[in-house]
């Protein structure tokens, strides 16, 4: 008797061991994002062309970035990227949609460049969807991107959405990718008609600067890796913003306050030293700016410190300006400003 279960001891000990060296454990294998690039505009006809100032063109110009950024994001370990139109084509906003639905697609980033009709205007700015989990991915990622893109020099204006009168998301593509269950944002790189930006953009390789920078941006959001190049965002952290429960409506309205007073004139230089306090309960203030003609003519717009509500800044009088009427405006990042009261300078 003993014998016979010291066999059966030996037989369930040789299993045991047998099982253990040749059995495996199941491991999920990761998931492989599909990123769908959409170049913005493309073709004949204005709408197609996109902006077009000082020797760019937007049509070229998202799909040069485009090209770049898919280049990129393909350095990453389980990814797929694809893009909506790799040639001069049309393509419209439904169809572009369709695609990214028919691949599969868990983001769209549209690309795009910037122009205003009063040339005033720099920087880059992000849109996103106004509703649920599209705007919280939306800003999550916008956020990241306009960070990278920060990086390049370039000013930021915010991640904003923006509601067309039927109530839904007033640009296409995104609306379009939202009623297919797909986030969608649309990257404004920078402006074609504003000086600021154009001296980045004429430099070499720019396009490719900002692709590699939206290919980053894709990388860090969805915590990617790459085995060619060593660069792991796997714990790259970010915060979240909360998920909405209604409609996150754009400011349709000015800045709530915009009030200057002097600090000081020195008639030497001729430098009036000028405090401005403002503020918007809806959106950030970002550009400022001032006239001593009583707002006859605006200086250029210059850089809010979006962390203070009072900052103070020098105006310079000419010396043909014998009495300067000072007044100040302060714009919100959906470009909407208040102007401030007047103060008299006497400079004789």
């Amino acid at each position: 008797m003993k014998r016979l279960l010291s066999a059966i001891f030996s037989f369930i000990c040789i299993f045991i061991l047998v099982f253990s060296r040749y059995s495996t454990t199941s491991i999920a294998a990761p998931k492989t994002y599909v990123i769908v690039i959409d170049p913005g505009h493309g073709g004949v006809g204005d709408r197609n062309l996109g902006a077009q100032y000082n020797g760019f063109s937007e049509k070229e110009l998202t799909l040069m970035v485009a090209n770049a950024m898919k280049a990129e994001l393909e350095k990453y370990d389980n990814v797929s990227v694809y893009l909506t139109r790799e040639t001069d084509t049309i393509v419209g906003l439904d169809t572009r949609a369709a695609i990214a639905k028919n691949l599969g697609a868990d983001f769209v980033f549209s690309i795009h460049f910037n122009a205003s009709s009063e040339h005033l205007y720099y920087g880059s700015e992000i849109w996103t969807s106004a509703f649920g989990s599209y705007y919280q991915k939306g800003y999550d990622f916008g956020q990241i991107a306009s960070n990278e893109l920060a990086s390049l020099g370039l000013y930021q204006k915010g991640v904003k959405t923006k509601i067309g009168n039927s109530g839904k998301d007033y640009y296409g593509i995104i609306r379009n990718c939202v009623a297919r269950g797909i986030p969608c944002d649309i990257i404004e790189h920078c402006y074609l008609d504003h000086a600021y930006d154009v001296q980045h953009l004429s430099q070499k390789d720019f396009c490719t600067k900002l692709g590699v920078s939206d290919a980053t941006a894709v990388a860090k959001y969805f915590k990617l890796k790459s085995s060619s190049t060593g660069v792991d965002y796997s714990t790259f952290s970010y915060k979240s913003v909360k998920k909405p429960t209604s409609t996150v409506y754009h400011d349709t309205t000015d800045p709530d306050t915009c009030q200057i007073k002097t600090l000081a004139y020195d008639s030497t230089s001729r430098n009036v030293l000028v405090e401005m306090t403002t503020k918007d309960k809806q959106s950030p203030i970002i550009y400022f700016s001032y006239s001593y003609d009583g707002g006859t003519t605006f200086s250029p717009l210059q850089m809010w410190d979006r962390t203070k509500e009072t900052q103070s800044f020098n105006v310079k009088i000419p010396a043909s300006v014998k009495t300067s009427n000072i007044v100040c405006r302060a714009y919100n990042s959906y470009e909407l400003f208040k102007q401030s009261n007047e103060v008299t300078i006497e400079t004789r």
